[in-house]
């Protein structure tokens, strides 16, 4: 008989929602099923030997799900259990049991969900406790941006499908989704298009009181006012593309799906096509 692992992630925001019983009575039968909870940061899993993964959890949980069965070669079905779940949103329609996910981004070979990102507020995705988010929610978040307010310099060489815009910024962000944070800004992503998404913030220097009033306005322009169509402009730049290339002058920690990424080096961002079955599921309709 084929066998289902089923990883249910209690360390994610959304996690009381999951009902285990539910998940092993739907793929019960037609597989052998195996369930793992991961109640510590440092716990791991495997989709070795595995014919397909059912996973539910955050947006961090999905991107890890993806990298584990793709190195498996294991079909993988991931229901949203976080506090935002803006893969899950931006990736599913409404309706269907099960959706297929037509393209995934790649950095460096990494597989992720819909974000890497580096600069201000850009920690808020790792730095909120997993206790906050289980008691607070959005507001395990909320509670740490005027923390986060704060100007970036971070030297950058930056191409996207040859075209240089390369400086020094305060925010440097691959989005592969029309939403991030809860904003809905990106009115440009296509589920089904070929090109992720460059939006870069130019920085006014050190970190400042008054540098930190000269980012607020592309801050509101970016994800409060959004995009409908690509801007090139002195302080704010949002384009598409099929590759970016981006290679930071100094080590920086990215935000890749909510989970802190160290960069020294380069990194090449694209979309792809899953090499295995992705599909996003409806936990609704497991009642």
């Amino acid at each position: 008989m084929k066998r289902c692992l089923i990883v249910i992630n209690d360390l994610s925001g959304g996690s009381c929602r999951v009902d285990e019983s539910s998940l092993r009575a739907r793929f019960s039968g037609a597989y052998e099923t195996e369930t793992v909870r991961i109640k510590d940061e440092g716990d791991d899993w495997s989709a070795e030997g595995f014919d397909l993964v059912v996973a539910a959890g955050g947006d961090g949980t999905f991107s890890r799900a993806l990298n584990i069965c793709a190195a498996a070669g294991a079909p993988l079905i991931y229901y949203g259990a976080g506090t935002f779940n803006e893969c899950a949103k931006s990736k599913r329609g409404k309706g269907a049991e099960f959706v297929p996910v037509r393209k995934l981004a790649s950095l460096s070979g990494r597989l992720f969900g819909y974000v890497a990102a580096a600069g201000t507020f850009t920690p808020l995705g790792y730095t909120a406790s997993p206790a906050k988010k289980k008691k607070l929610g959005v507001l395990a978040y909320v509670l740490n941006i005027l923390r986060e307010y704060r100007v970036y310099d971070i030297p950058a060489k930056i191409t996207a499908d040859g075209r240089d815009f390369s400086g020094r910024f305060t925010l440097i962000m691959a989005i592969d989704s029309a939403r991030c944070f809860g904003f809905r800004f990106n009115r440009l992503y296509k589920e089904d298009g070929s090109n992720i998404h460059l939006l870069l913030i130019r920085s006014p220097g050190k970190d400042s009181l008054l540098t930190r009033a000269k980012i607020f306005f592309p801050f509101f322009r970016a994800f409060f006012v959004g995009f409908g169509k690509e801007v090139v402009g002195k302080n704010l730049v949002f384009v598409s593309a099929e590759r970016l290339t981006v290679t930071p002058e100094q080590p920086a920690v990215f935000n890749v799906d909510g989970d802190a990424l160290p960069v020294d080096g380069d990194l090449d961002i694209s979309v792809i096509s899953p090499k295995t079955p992705v599909y996003i599921g409806d936990m609704s309709l497991l009642k």
